[in-house]
């Protein structure tokens, strides 16, 4: 009987340790919570997908990059400074998009209605002319379908924008944690 009673112990002991660990993982995820985004579309003709993104916060404009490959934590830390990525690395060309606005038309709180324009920049890995620069405009160019979220450092926002000029087309849908500290440079949103 003893024997069967110790044997209930040690998987009691087990069962705990292993319920303990699940907890500590989950807070520790959840305090690390993960940039969900995807864009997808045509450069120029040419098919793209970026499921990669980090995030700059200038006043009350938002940078976002979305990149093909997974983006490393100095990248993103640059990033976030800089409001800006580079279109190389280590020496090979890189598939992303990037684009700059402002969610809330100057105000905290985003808003569909509120994305009077966007700054898209674009590069592809197997052509760097298959890249453009463009300051886009609704609705010839693009709708944001949805958009919402608080433009603070912090903050979240939560956004889906379609759009295309010519051969080149974006899905851009992400719902990003907005960084605490302000980059550099960034879009200037008015009021």
């Amino acid at each position: 009987m003893r024997f069967a009673f110790d044997h209930i112990v040690v998987l009691d002991r087990l069962s705990c340790r292993l319920s303990i660990a699940i907890l500590l993982s989950a807070f520790a995820l959840g305090g690390q919570a993960q940039n969900k985004c995807s864009a997808t579309g045509l450069m120029e003709g040419e098919k793209f997908a970026a499921n990669n993104c980090a995030v700059a916060l200038y006043e009350h404009s938002v940078a976002i990059w979305f990149n093909e490959n997974p983006i490393s934590a100095p990248e993103a830390e640059s990033f976030q400074t800089s409001a800006h990525a580079d279109e190389t690395k280590d020496g090979k060309q890189r598939t992303l998009v990037q684009i700059m606005f402002c969610p809330g038309g100057g105000a905290t709180t985003a808003s569909a209605t509120a994305v009077k324009s966007i700054d898209l920049n674009t590069n592809h890995a197997k052509s760097p002319l298959l890249g453009v620069q463009w300051a886009v405009e609704p609705p010839k160019d693009f709708k944001v379908e949805k958009m919402t979220g608080e433009i603070n450092p912090g903050g979240t926002l939560a956004g889906k924008i379609v759009g295309s000029r010519g051969k080149t087309t974006w899905n851009l849908d992400f719902d990003v944690k907005v960084p605490a500290k302000e980059a550099s440079a960034g879009m200037s949103c008015g009021k």
